[in-house]
C-alpha cells in the first residue's frame, strides 16, 4: 500500500484533465468568438445604432441560465449545494431579462444608449443575488478574513466613497435625476458585491481544480463591476463618448456573463468526477454479514465487542493513538449519540496536541449541530458536513492510508444501542474504495463550500 492515497491522485488528475478541456475546448474559443463578433459589430455599425450590441451578451446569458437551470433541476444535487447555487441562478435570470430589455430599446425603440431604463432593475437585482452568494461563504468561512484581507478591504471602502464624490461633482446639473440615482445604486452594489471578493481571490489555492469555480465567480465580479463603474461615469460626463464605446462595453460585459456561466458549467463537471454513491455500497453493513466475511481470498480480522458507549470510545481512541501522520473518519449514519460524537472528538483534540505530526479529517452528517463542537478543536483538525444520503451505515477510520477500522451497532435504534463490534478490515480493494469515498465526498464539500 502506497503512504499516500491513490485515490486522491487518480481524482486531481481527472479534474485537472477536465478542466483543461473546459478551458481550451470551450472558455478560450468562446471568449475569441465573442471579440471577434464585437469588432465586426463595430466596423458594420457605421452610424453607432447599438441595435447588435447587446445580442451576443443576450446569447452567453441565454446559454449560462440554460446550464444553472440543468445543473439545478436535471443534476442530482444535495439541499446545500442548491442554496449555494440558487442565487447564481436567480442572478443569470435577472441579467438575462435585462439584456432582453436593452436589446429591445437598442434594436426595436431606437435608443442608442438605454440608460437608465426598467433594464436597471433586473442588473442590479442580479448583483444583489450574487452578494447573497457570496456572504452566505463569508459567513460561514469566516477564517479566510486575514489582515492582507482587510488592508484591501479598507482601500477598496475608501475608493469607492472618492468615486462617487467625484462623480457627483462632474455630473451635477447635467443630469436627471433619475440617472443620478441610478448611479448612486449601481455604485453602491458594486461595492456590496466585490468586497467579499477580495478574502476569496486571496485563499484561493494555486493549481486546485476543485474551486477553480470560485476563481472564475470572482474574476466575473471584478469584470462586471469595472464595466459599471466605467459605464455609469462617462454616461454622466460625456454621452458622445458612451455612444462610440457601448460596443466595447458589451464585449467585457459579456466576458463577465461568460466567467460566470463557465462556473456553473465546471461544478457541474465536479459533480460527474466526484461521483460517490457506487463506493458507498462497500462501506454497508448487513447484520450476520459483517463487510463480506465469508470472502474466500481476504477475511476480517475480528477485533473486538463492546457494551457501552464508554468502552467504544475508549476503543477507538486507543486505534486511532497508534496513528502517526493522517487519521480520516466518515460518519455514515450516528452509530453513537452527538454527545459522544463531541466527546470522541474532544479526546482527538487532546490527541493531536501530543502528537504533533498527527492530522485528522472528520466527515459528520449536516444535521450535526457545528455550534456543539469543542472551541479547543486545533488546526490539525479539520472538520466538513455532508448533507447526502450515503449506504454506509458505520464509522469509518482511515489510518495513514494503510488500515481501516470499522465500527458498527448490530441494533437500529440509536438511543438505546449496547451492542457494538469494531473490525480491522484487511481487504485492501476496500480499502482502497474507501479512500476513494472519502476523498471525493471531502473534495465536494470543499467545491461546495469554497474550503
Amino acid at each position: 500500500m502506497q503512504n499516500r492515497s491513490p485515490a486522491r491522485s487518480r481524482i486531481l488528475d481527472a479534474a485537472s484533465y477536465e478542466l483543461r478541456l473546459l478551458v481550451r475546448g470551450i472558455l478560450l474559443p468562446a471568449s475569441l468568438v465573442l471579440f471577434f463578433t464585437y469588432v465586426i459589430i463595430s466596423i458594420v455599425d457605421v452610424g453607432r445604432s447599438g441595435s447588435f450590441n447587446s445580442i451576443p451578451s443576450s446569447i452567453v446569458l441565454a446559454v449560462g441560465t440554460a446550464v444553472s437551470f440543468k445543473l439545478l433541476f436535471y443534476t442530482k444535487l444535495e439541499k446545500i449545494e442548491i442554496k449555494r447555487f440558487r442565487f447564481i441562478f436567480l442572478a443569470l435570470i435577472c441579467w438575462l431579462i435585462g439584456e432582453v430589455i436593452y436589446v429591445y430599446n437598442q434594436a426595436f425603440v431606437g435608443i442608442t444608449v438605454p440608460y437608465p431604463s426598467i433594464a436597471d432593475i433586473f442588473y442590479l437585482s442580479a448583483t444583489i443575488f450574487l452578494s447573497c452568494h457570496l456572504y452566505s461563504i463569508l459567513y460561514l468561512k469566516k477564517s479566510i478574513l486575514k489582515k492582507k484581507s482587510f488592508l484591501y478591504l479598507g482601500l477598496l471602502a475608501s475608493i469607492f466613497p472618492i468615486y462617487l464624490i467625484a462623480d457627483t461633482i462632474h455630473s451635477y446639473g447635467s443630469t436627471s435625476l433619475m440617472e443620478f440615482v441610478t448611479n448612486i445604486l449601481y455604485y453602491v452594489t458594486d461595492a456590496i458585491v466585490i468586497f467579499p471578493c477580495i478574502p476569496i481571490i486571496l485563499s484561493l489555492r494555486k493549481n486546485d481544480p476543485f474551486v477553480f469555480h470560485w476563481l472564475l465567480i470572482a474574476l466575473s465580479i471584478f469584470i462586471l463591476v469595472a464595466a459599471d463603474l466605467v459605464y455609469t461615469f462617462i454616461s454622466s460626463i460625456n454621452e458622445e463618448l458612451l455612444k462610440n464605446t457601448e460596443w466595447l462595453f458589451s464585449f467585457i460585459y459579456s466576458i463577465g456573463y461568460l466567467l460566470l456561466s463557465m462556473s456553473i458549467l465546471w461544478f457541474s463537471k465536479i459533480k460527474e468526477v466526484l461521483e460517490y454513491k457506487k463506493f458507498s455500497n462497500v462501506l454497508r453493513y448487513d447484520q450476520g454479514d459483517i463487510l463480506d466475511s465469508n470472502d474466500e481470498n481476504q477475511t476480517n480480522e475480528f477485533i473486538e465487542n463492546v457494551g457501552n458507549p464508554n468502552q467504544l470510545l475508549k476503543s477507538i481512541t486507543n486505534i486511532i493513538e497508534n496513528t502517526k501522520e493522517r487519521a480520516d473518519i466518515l460518519f455514515g449514519q450516528y452509530i453513537i449519540q452527538k454527545g459522544e460524537i463531541i466527546r470522541l472528538i474532544d479526546n482527538l483534540a487532546a490527541m493531536t496536541r501530543k502528537n504533533k505530526s498527527l492530522n485528522i479529517r472528520i466527515l459528520l452528517p449536516s444535521q450535526f449541530d457545528r455550534k456543539n463542537i469543542p472551541s479547543n478543536v486545533n488546526l490539525a483538525i479539520s472538520i466538513k458536513y455532508f448533507d447526502r444520503e450515503l449506504c454506509a451505515n458505520t464509522i469509518t477510520s482511515i489510518l495513514d492510508d494503510e488500515f481501516m477500522y470499522i465500527l458498527g451497532s448490530e441494533s437500529d435504534n440509536v438511543i438505546n444501542r449496547d451492542r457494538y463490534f469494531i473490525q480491522q478490515e484487511v481487504n485492501e480493494s476496500k480499502i482502497l474504495v474507501a479512500m476513494a469515498l472519502f476523498e471525493r465526498m471531502w473534495m465536494l464539500e470543499k467545491s461546495v463550500n469554497f474550503v
